[in-house]
């Protein structure tokens, strides 16, 4: 079984603390997150199989170091 979310929720919670906070690791993370939505417009008009194929090159290491 995996567990799927969106990240959206996860970079309201990041914002939260980073905004309250000033937290250091939170503004980290609010980066790599902006460094996934980066990757969406390339991606929009490309089928399933294309937005994978780039999703994979582009957003996994962002992804993995987040």
């Amino acid at each position: 079984m995996i567990e799927l979310g969106r990240i959206a929720h996860a970079r309201r919670k990041f914002y939260e603390l980073h905004a309250n906070h000033k937290s250091e690791v939170a503004g980290q993370a609010l980066a790599y997150i902006g460094m996934l939505y980066d990757v969406e417009p390339e991606v929009a008009t490309l089928s399933p199989e294309g937005r994978r194929c780039v999703r994979q090159e582009k957003a996994r290491t962002v992804a993995d170091a987040l």
